[in-house]
Formats: C-alpha cells, sequence, structure tokens
C-alpha cells in the first residue's frame, strides 16, 4: 500500500528536522570541544549564517527552475559533506569551512519540500483544504527535532563514551556519526518516495534559476522599503535576529558552567527539545490573547518585545539550573507568541504575486541580524562575558520596541488590517536554523 502524500510530506520533514535536533543541543558544546573561544565560536557561527545571507535569495530561484526535490537531494548532499568533514576537522579553519558548507545546505533545502508539498497538493487536490493538510502535518514535524534534541542529548554519554580519543574523535563526535547515516537514509528515502509532478514542467537549467535573482533584488526593494509598514517591521526581524544569538550562541556554554563539574549532556537535549516546544505553546497561546485584547497587533508586539527583552536581562543573572530553566524557556514562549501577530501585520501589506518573494527578503534581512550578532556578541562575550552579551542584547530587544510603538501611532495604524491572527505552523522557532 503506498504512502499518502501528506504521508510523504510529514515524514520527510519530520526525519529531517529530527536530523538537525541531532546536532543542536551539543553544537556550540562540539566546537568548544575543538578548541574554539568565544570569539572563534561567535565568527564560526557567523559564517553559517553568511552562507544563509548569500544563498537565501537565489537558491529560492533555482528551487522553481529545476525542481524541488533535485535542490533538496542536493542539499541533503552538501550536509552529509559538511558533517563528514567536521568529524575530521580540528581547526579553526576547517571548522569554518564545515560550518559554511552546513548554511549552503540549509539555504538549499530552504523551502524545497513545502513548496512541493503545495504544488502537488494543489495538483492532486484543486479544491482540497491546504490549511487543514499544513496543520495536520505540523503536529508531527515539530516532535521530530524535539525527539532528535532528546536524543542528541544523550549520544555523549552512550555511544560518545566509548568513541572518545578513538581517531581523534570526541564524546560529540558521535553526535555526527549518528547524523552521517541518518542523512543517508534520508537521501534514499526522498530519492523513493518523493515524486515531482506538478513542477516538472519548471525543470530547467542552473543557469535560469540563478538569472531570477536581479528580478528578486528589485521586487524586493519596490515593496519591502517603499511601503513604510513592511520596512518597519523589517527592522524589528533585523533587531529580533541580532539579539536572539547572543541566547542561541552561548546558551550551552553559559549553562555548561551552572553545570559545573558533573556536567549531563542529557540536560542540554531535554533544553534544547523544551527550547522549540516551548515556541510551539506560544503559538498556541497568542490566539486567544489577540481576541481578548482587540487584535491591536502593534501594541501586543510592543508588549512582547519589552517582556522578551527583559526576561533575557533576567536570564543572565541566574545561578541554577531550575531558575535558568524556567527564565530560557519563558524567554522562548514569549518569542513564539509574537510570531504570528508580526506575521498578521506582514501579509496585511504585501501583495499575493509578491509574497514569496518578500517573505524570502524578511529571511535575508532576519539572518543580516544573525551574521552581525554572532560575530558582536561572540567578541562581548570572549572580552567581558556571557552575561554582559545577554544583558546587550536585552536591552537592544528593549529599545527595538519602539518598532511596534511607532506602528500604533496614527500614521500608519490606519493601514493595517485588523484580520484575524494568522496561525503559523508551530514550526522550527530558531533564528540560527532560518525558521522564526
Amino acid at each position: 500500500m503506498s504512502l499518502s502524500l501528506i504521508s510523504i510530506y510529514t515524514l520527510n520533514q519530520t526525519f529531517h528536522w529530527f536530523i538537525v535536533g541531532l546536532f543542536f543541543p551539543i553544537m556550540i558544546l562540539f566546537l568548544i570541544d575543538k578548541g574554539l573561544d568565544n570569539l572563534q565560536v561567535g565568527t564560526t557561527v557567523a559564517v553559517y549564517s553568511a552562507a544563509l545571507v548569500l544563498l537565501e535569495l537565489p537558491t529560492g530561484g533555482l528551487s522553481d527552475s529545476i525542481g524541488r526535490k533535485r535542490v533538496y537531494l542536493i542539499s541533503v548532499a552538501v550536509q552529509l559533506a559538511s558533517v563528514l568533514w567536521l568529524i575530521v576537522s580540528w581547526n579553526y579553519a576547517g571548522l569554518l569551512v564545515g560550518f559554511f558548507g552546513t548554511g549552503t545546505a540549509r539555504a538549499l533545502s530552504s523551502g524545497t519540500i513545502d513548496a512541493w508539498f503545495v504544488d502537488e497538493f494543489k495538483h492532486a487536490n484543486p479544491k482540497g483544504d491546504l490549511q487543514r493538510a499544513l496543520a495536520k502535518a505540523n503536529i508531527f514535524i515539530p516532535a521530530g527535532i524535539a525527539a532528535g534534541s532528546l536524543l542528541g542529548g544523550v549520544i555523549p554519554m552512550t555511544l560518545g563514551s566509548s568513541l572518545e580519543g578513538t581517531l581523534g574523535t570526541s564524546g560529540y563526535s558521535a553526535n555526527l556519526i549518528v547524523m552521517s547515516v541518518a542523512l543517508v537514509v534520508q537521501f534514499i528515502m526522498t530519492s523513493i518516495l518523493v515524486v515531482e509532478v506538478a513542477n516538472r514542467a519548471h525543470s530547467t537549467s542552473v543557469l535560469s534559476g540563478l538569472k531570477q535573482f536581479p528580478e528578486v533584488i528589485s521586487a524586493s526593494i519596490k515593496y519591502g522599503v517603499k511601503n513604510r509598514v513592511i520596512l518597519t517591521l523589517m527592522v524589528a526581524s533585523l533587531v529580533l535576529g541580532f539579539g536572539m544569538m547572543s541566547l542561541e550562541v552561548f546558551w550551552q556554554p553559559q549553562l555548561k558552567g551552572i553545570l559545573g563539574p558533573n556536567e549531563q549532556s542529557w540536560i542540554f537535549g531535554v533544553m534544547a527539545a523544551g527550547y522549540f516546544l516551548a515556541a510551539s505553546i506560544g503559538n498556541i497561546l497568542i490566539t486567544p490573547m489577540c481576541s481578548k485584547l482587540g487584535k491591536n497587533y502593534p501594541q501586543i508586539l510592543l508588549g512582547l518585545r519589552l517582556v522578551l527583552g527583559a526576561s533575557l536581562i533576567v536570564l543572565a543573572f541566574q545561578n541554577t539550573v531550575l531558575g535558568f530553566a524556567v527564565f530560557f524557556m519563558s524567554f522562548l514562549l514569549i518569542n513564539g507568541m509574537s510570531n504570528s501577530p508580526h506575521a498578521t501585520i506582514f501579509n496585511s501589506q504585501v501583495p499575493g504575486e509578491r509574497r514569496s518573494t518578500l517573505m524570502s527578503f524578511e529571511s535575508f534581512v532576519l539572518q543580516i541580524g544573525v551574521l552581525t550578532g554572532a560575530l558582536t556578541f561572540g567578541y562581548i562575550a570572549e572580552v567581558m562575558s556571557i552575561r554582559t552579551a545577554w544583558v546587550v542584547a536585552g536591552g537592544m530587544l528593549i529599545a527595538s520596541s519602539a518598532m511596534y510603538l511607532l506602528l500604533s501611532s496614527g500614521k500608519y495604524r490606519d493601514r493595517i488590517k485588523a484580520d484575524t491572527c494568522v496561525v503559523e505552523p508551530a514550526g522550527i522557532s530558531s533564528v540560527m536554523l532560518d525558521e522564526p
């Protein structure tokens, strides 16, 4: 019995994010174990973000022109090569190359299977309920990265302990070995199960996809910069990417310092799983809140951004695992609550024929913030402390609430439609993973 279209999509994306989760809980610990200091960790993550910044826009056109499945398979191959490279890399330069490769793979995979599913669903079910189908899939997809994160926290304590010192590997290298096997399985499953029918007519050359890049840029500038509401939202996204990098890059070493010599890697897996669970709960809570507060999205976002910055500052001063866990999850819960009101305002301003382009442009702007944040807070953490980096980032997030205050003014209020709060898919709420 063959699998249904939605089953194939759900299986592919759940396993995709399960693979990501295998490395996420110990990624920074892996770099520190390789001998990098805080500044080098920040620049290594910045190189990952630079790959996304450079390739986010052109790879979208590439997927449209040569086929979603083909580009996704290329991304899996690039990811596998990068992971194998990281396993054998023991110097700063080698790790930079490996992380640029993983960033390239992420840019290539972004939106490919999602676009394939939408195309095939509409082709097979012209009158089908796409929202319901996506909602059903997104029940399972976030569970993939949560399960991967839990396993990723356990692997260094089990398989990793037996690999310690073998052929120059560390306990954290075991995560990458398991990840490599999973990537091979993903490549084979995708090759067999994913069949591209609806977009086959558009499968042309790679060059034709790259030629669309100037058009994407010009359209982004026209609709993204001239519309003051969109521009204001993009500035808010830029600061969010900048500020959140202080947390995403340094929560693992900060928690490691709290745990001390009795560090248990499974705790990092639990925290990473909670990272995405908290964001998903935030997405659930925000809809009734929007209704109770009269769908005044700018003011809702103003309050959430203020609390977001304050919670990061409070987190910086936690010295116990319990206190760290409470404010860490609180920060992520609040960030998750911010997603759909922001998306509602954004989508009310974007013409339908430019929606994909503008969404890519906002992701591009977000990654600019991520890139600069990784460099800035890597320097602050190395020269001063992680605590100082978080206080600075929290202050900037609080200051950025002025963007939503501006949208609350009469100058912009009438341009924002008071529509139903757009419920984002539970998704993967991480600026480093390019899923805000």
